[in-house]
């Protein structure tokens, strides 16, 4: 720049490493490695001091003289379901209960007393937790931690078989129960948890047993009784669909817990001040890891939404003066479609995060909600691969992430996308040196997790008492021989600027409603219907859906009427989560099958439900207003293609 005069060096000086700033992702890159080196000394400490269980945390909090008195959880008032109709200023007077971090200590150490006492829990025992989003939730959780025990999560839609699969896979002695589900515990249930072992002792937490638990002394456990805990010892037992089959449970390790909640309290920029707001189920790690685990970790408040509501979601914003939420991309759709109310933007939130907003809703949703910020991430509850990305401005219009060249060089192989043949569900090979081959730039790939070989646990902890699952999730020589990475079962793609998109979910599992389906799972309980022969269930996607819907291709034993229609409605109704009923019907008179008899999905998801496109077989669809199987064709496909029909 010589012979420019200074007052134009300065400005193109500072415009040149801004555009070099934004090509590289540099500042990113040096906030996001400072949140984890700070977040891995802290974890460090706790496991040299012999504190690593988050209990401590809590205590901490509500011994300190200045932090004991902030609320950790506070719930949100009671809004009537057309809450965006009432006046602004009225909803802005309404509170709450809060309870403060010294409040909620000295209830976990009275549910500490009730489960060591009366329910006999010890140290390293596994106790299952099937409750709703509610302070009880919390309390037990952390007593059971207080105890050096482990909690595994239950999710609450679960019934029947499913139910006892997981209570039983958990190898837990006592289920706790929220006193809203005793509808789980039906004389068949109540047989097979009495039958599993010396037997499952259930206990419903109803008023009644809260209350005699509230009139008990507190008990804290002496620091023995948490002594010893392994950088990848147990904290929590959380479900997950996987790819095929029942629900397992995966390990959440301490090193992970502490990890991730520390290093997103700091990427998140949390202060004492924050104002948390979570309506995503607890038994999920999103809402306990990285929602409670992240409050706690930053101090700062919780606000704990019992459910999710459109019409009532901006005032109970307003109403809990809550400055950030936490969010999964089907409820900014469903936000979306709700009337515009002067609520939209009668908020104090800063930032939305989560994940799994689409592109086509990211841009309105920001824009209608005067959102600052988005701040997306993907990964899984077991999975060592995560990536993040906070936006103001469009550039990280729909992306999941985005690794900058800083990162890159110093973890370049750490997560990886390799080329998927769509028809094995297997990485692609170089025939030549047997390895995975990367996939290009815009380019769909399975994203892959480094591991060490030698020690995959300390970054994958598997599946609790299932190493068949375990070893299923490892896949080795990926780019050298010897090599280990974990396989998320995601295809993701990075374009040139390093975002990263998601593409879609591989093999027998879609998501729908949040929630992960397993095709085999709702295969094994659809195939029990009278009228089925054969079924083979898939996910297909709809315009203007987020994730992917239930399709069963079913081969009939008979003639098909009506009365079997509304039969097999009703059966998965009664039988399966609403999230995993099939909503599609395709009857097919005989099944597509592979080489090896598998049943081909590949050209079914492809075809989708659009009549059209489905040939000779005729569809169906669990009509939204009868909730019965009904005819399926052009006139009811354009009312969802044109939103009319939301599903």
């Amino acid at each position: 720049m010589a012979g420019l005069p200074a007052a134009l060096t300065l400005p193109l000086a500072v415009s040149s490493l801004a555009y070099l700033n934004a090509r590289t992702n540099f500042t990113q890159d040096v906030e996001m490695l400072k949140c984890i080196l700070v977040a891995t000394v802290k974890t460090l400490r706790a496991f040299k001091k012999g504190r690593a269980n988050m209990f401590y945390t809590l205590e901490e909090h509500a011994l300190s003289p200045t932090k004991g008195s902030h609320p950790f959880i506070a719930l949100p008032p009671t809004l009537p379901k057309d809450a965006i109709s009432l006046p602004i200023e009225e909803v802005k007077a309404m509170k709450g209960r809060e309870y403060s971090y010294r409040e909620v200590y000295d209830t976990v150490l009275k549910y500490a007393e009730w489960l060591k006492t009366v329910h006999g829990v010890k140290k390293d025992d596994i106790v299952a937790l099937d409750c709703g989003n509610k302070p009880i939730f919390v309390f037990v959780w952390f007593a059971i931690w207080s105890l050096g025990a482990r909690p595994a999560f239950i999710n609450t839609s679960l019934r029947g078989e499913g139910f006892c699969h997981c209570v039983k896979t958990s190898t837990a002695k006592v289920l706790i129960l929220d006193g809203g589900l005793t509808e789980v515990l039906t004389e068949e249930v109540s047989r097979e948890l009495a039958s599993m072992g010396p037997g499952v002792s259930a206990v419903v937490l109803d008023e009644d047993q809260e209350g005699y638990v509230m009139s008990l002394p507190g008990h804290r456990a002496c620091d023995d009784c948490r002594a010893g805990i392994e950088p990848t010892g147990m904290s929590t037992l959380i479900f997950t669909s996987g790819t095929t089959g029942l629900p397992k449970p995966a390990v959440v390790t301490w090193k992970r817990y502490f990890g991730s909640a520390f290093t997103l309290a700091d990427y998140l920029e949390f202060t004492a001040s924050e104002r948390y707001y979570t309506a995503l189920p607890l038994y999920h790690s999103s809402a306990s890891m990285l929602g409670l685990g992240v409050a706690l970790a930053s101090g700062t408040t919780l606000i704990l939404s019992p459910h999710f509501s459109t019409k009532s979601f901006f005032p109970s914003l307003l109403a809990t003066r809550a400055t950030t939420v936490q969010y999964i991309g089907e409820m900014c759709r469903y936000l979306l479609s709700v009337p515009r109310s002067p609520y939209d933007t009668a908020h104090r939130i800063n930032r939305f995060f989560g994940n799994g907003i689409r592109p086509d809703v990211w841009r309105p949703f920001k824009e209608r909600f005067a959102i600052p910020q988005i701040a997306e991430f993907y990964g899984a509850t077991e999975s060592p691969s995560s990536t993040f990305i906070k936006s103001r401005n469009l550039f990280g219009e729909g992306a999941i992430g985005r690794r900058g060249t800083l990162i890159n060089a110093l973890t370049g192989s750490q997560n990886c996308l390799v080329k998927h043949d769509v028809e094995t569900g297997e990485p692609v090979r170089d025939p030549a040196t047997g390895l995975c081959v990367r996939a290009d730039t815009n380019e769909a790939g399975e994203l892959l997790g480094w591991l060490d070989p030698k020690d995959v646990k300390e970054k994958f902890a598997g599946y609790w008492g299932n190493d068949k699952a375990t070893k299923g999730k490892i896949l080795r020589d990926v780019l050298k021989k010897g090599d280990a990475y974990f396989r998320t079962g995601d295809l993701l793609r990075t374009d040139k600027e390093g975002r990263t998109f998601f593409v879609d979910r591989i093999g027998d599992t879609f998501r729908w409603k949040g929630e992960n389906v397993s095709t085999g799972e709702v295969e094994k309980v659809v195939s029990k219907h009278p009228a089925v022969q054969e079924v083979n269930v898939y996910g297909v996607q709809l315009p203007g859906h987020d994730g992917r819907a239930g399709c069963a291709a079913v081969v009939f034993k008979g003639d098909v009427g009506e009365a079997e229609l509304r039969s097999l409605a009703e059966y998965v109704g009664r039988t399966l989560p609403r999230f995993a009923a099939p909503l599609f019907l395709r009857r097919v008179h005989t099944m597509d099958t592979t080489g090896t008899n598998k049943y081909q999905k590949h050209g079914l998801r492809t075809q989708g439900v659009e009549p059209s496109k489905v040939g000779e077989d005729r569809l169906y669809w669990l009509d939204p207003k009868s909730g019965v199987y009904k005819e399926f064709g052009d006139r009811e496909w354009q009312t969802i293609v044109g939103g009319q029909t939301r599903l």
